[in-house]
């Protein structure tokens, strides 16, 4: 099942609850106002610790900086 679905979130705000589960400092930012809703939109549903597991596994040992 794809998480986003189950949660019915979009998978940016999976990954900004992953980084909030995951004790990260995630910065989201957006001039889009529902695109700022959506990112304050995380605090409803909690990732299982499978859907974390899933998750860590994408790692890439690649890292993306936006600034």
């Amino acid at each position: 099942m794809i998480i986003a679905k189950k949660y019915s979130k979009t998978p940016a705000q999976i990954i900004l609850r992953w980084h909030l589960q995951s004790n990260n400092i995630a910065i989201p930012g957006s001039s889009n106002e529902e695109h700022i809703k959506d990112n304050n939109d995380i605090y409803d549903f909690e990732l299982t610790n499978e859907e974390m597991k899933q998750i860590n596994n994408l790692n890439t040992n690649r890292r993306y900086e936006n600034w």
